[in-house]
């Protein structure tokens, strides 16, 4: 069944919106346990017109920052993206250079850094050593959705994406 372009950019718009609605109800189950205080990062935005009807036009100010940030109590950081896909595999290059050079970046501060991601029905942590190295581990710049698996986390009601720490340890 073949969709339209924009019929199936609304559906992707939908489906990342709700990966974001998950991962920030995440953040707000880790906030009220003080397990953590960690935030969506705001796009560098400027409205440049706005209209009667309440739309307005604008455009994108600065470099892509990552999508979440904040600290685990004891005092580590964590800096991530979000990404979904309804397809069975997810890209690595579904991140931009300026996002990659951030969280870079972060890595070297010593950050817990990631992809969290939705593949078809799997949510998973990937972390940014496994994401930076998936040409050398899988032969290729994407994971099929068995391979995202290995990273699963739990979702009850919210993506628990800092559940990844204790599996994935000593690949972060």
């Amino acid at each position: 069944m073949e969709y339209s372009k924009s019929f199936q950019s609304r559906v992707n718009n939908q489906i990342g919106k709700q990966l974001e609605e998950m991962i920030l109800a995440g953040c707000e189950y880790y906030r009220d346990r003080g397990i953590a205080e960690i935030n969506r990062i705001p796009e560098h935005f400027r409205v440049t017109k706005t209209n009667r009807d309440g739309s307005f036009s604008g455009r994108f100010t600065g470099l892509a920052q990552p999508d979440f940030s904040g600290t685990v109590k004891g005092g580590g950081s964590i800096v991530f993206e979000a990404k979904a896909t309804l397809d069975d595999r997810i890209q690595a290059r579904v991140i931009s250079k300026g996002q990659k050079s951030k969280l870079n970046y972060h890595q070297l501060m010593g950050a817990n850094v990631g992809v969290c991601v939705r593949v078809k029905n799997t949510y998973a942590f990937i972390p940014w050593k496994v994401w930076c190295d998936m040409k050398s581990l899988y032969g290729r710049l994407y994971m099929t959705e068995s391979e995202v698996k290995e990273f699963e986390v739990k979702t009850p009601g919210f993506i628990d994406f800092l559940n990844h720490r204790k599996r994935n340890a000593d690949e972060i």
